[in-house]
């Protein structure tokens, strides 16, 4: 009996821990589509810990992650990414999540085989539980503790095989209203079947907007209200706020408006690519988590530079401009092998501030002060062992 409750002990991870921060992504499947009723600081708390259950899965892959599991969101993690900076509003926002999560439910819509040799599967739309159990240490209260359902947790975990979508945290986040992250997520899945336009056009019947949004299909019955005080304010925030760019038309039966379309314009800043040589390599600055994302993208590895990298003429290249590094600075994993290494703590560490703080505070300069980085070429390139600027 013993044994076979250390063979279950090993099977499962027993916590997730991430510092995922505005860095951080979170992967979730297709079928997932909404959390029901949660307010914006719900909806963000959720998406946290779907993230540090991602980093948790990518860096224990012999061990799964279960209704065991405890998904640890720290205190001031989740602050930061609210928006919040002083103790007494975090805790208190951190208890009013705790109060409400713990009975909401997610909508998903999961495919059934028919035996019905015309049609192979059926559609069957679920509604499910998200939480097992929430602990939050009257204590200590330095971190919220989550227990996914079994019914969710396939839907952001062991997806490598499956289909789902990849969001930023940042992004998603940067929206205050749950109706907003709900559209934009939505658009950005969607996003992939239009991955050579800029500009691109998705049709939506008022019908399926409430649906996604979740407000009540009987909610705004009239056209001119919903426009006012949901439709306009979706796009406003979206334009405002995100890389997408939203304008739209409305779609007419007759004389009543049954739907809505929408012309979609990614904002991402145009990237000027060197082209007088189509064997240039341009490389690239990409977080561990999104290594997946350009590998399959056709992105390769130069292991003497440690940087994942295109040729100036790659195809694709649009769709790698967002990891284009700042000129003159490292990349992302050049900047962590510097940051680590003895010589450079030696060189560079300020007497009273901590390795920690030392090694972000470095970090950011290496990845985003061309000053910096130019006035330290020569050792930099040193350390790293061969010549990296």
């Amino acid at each position: 009996m013993n044994k076979l409750n250390e063979k279950e002990e090993i099977e499962y991870l027993p916590y997730c821990i991430g510092n995922i921060r505005h860095n951080g992504v979170v992967s979730t499947s297709n079928r997932l589509i909404r959390p029901i009723e949660l307010s914006s600081n719900e909806y963000k708390a959720l998406l946290y810990a779907m993230a540090v259950a991602n980093y948790g899965e990518k860096n224990n892959q012999d061990r799964e992650i279960t209704e065991q599991t405890y998904i640890y969101l720290h205190k001031d993690d989740l602050g930061e990414l609210l928006g919040l900076d002083k103790k007494n509003s975090i805790n208190v926002a951190i208890d009013r999540i705790y109060k409400e999560l713990s009975s909401r439910v997610a909508h998903f819509v999961i495919e059934e085989p028919l035996d019905n040799s015309k049609r192979k599967v059926k559609k069957v739309h679920s509604v499910v539980p998200i939480i097992r159990e929430l602990r939050w240490e009257d204590d200590a209260k330095n971190a919220l503790q989550i227990r996914f359902t079994s019914e969710v947790l396939p839907y952001f975990t062991r997806l490598a095989s499956g289909n789902f979508t990849t969001y930023q945290l940042k992004d998603l986040f940067a929206l205050d209203s749950v109706t907003s992250m709900s559209l934009y997520s939505y658009f950005i899945k969607n996003e992939f079947k239009y991955a050579n336009q800029d500009t691109y056009e998705v049709e939506l019947s008022l019908e399926n907007i409430k649906a996604l949004t979740d407000i009540g299909e009987k909610k705004y019955d009239r056209w001119v209200d919903f426009r006012r005080y949901v439709l306009d304010k979706i796009v406003e925030e979206i334009n405002e706020r995100t890389s997408l760019k939203l304008e739209y038309d409305t779609i007419k039966k007759g004389r009543p408006i049954v739907g809505v379309r929408f012309k979609i314009t990614s904002g991402h800043i145009e990237t000027v690519i060197p082209q007088s040589n189509e064997n240039t390599q341009i490389y690239l600055d990409v977080d561990f988590d999104d290594n997946a994302i350009v590998k399959e993208l056709g992105a390769k590895f130069d292991m003497t530079v440690r940087s994942w990298y295109i040729h100036a003429n790659d195809p694709n290249y649009k769709q790698f401009s967002k990891w284009f590094k700042a000129e003159g600075c490292l990349t992302d994993s050049q900047a962590n092998l510097i940051v680590n290494d003895i010589m450079f703590q030696m060189d560079f560490a300020v007497a009273g501030v901590s390795m920690n703080d030392f090694k972000k505070e470095m970090k950011y300069k290496l990845k985003n002060d061309p000053t910096f980085v130019q006035g330290n070429r020569e050792r930099l390139n040193e350390i790293f062992g061969k010549e990296i600027i």
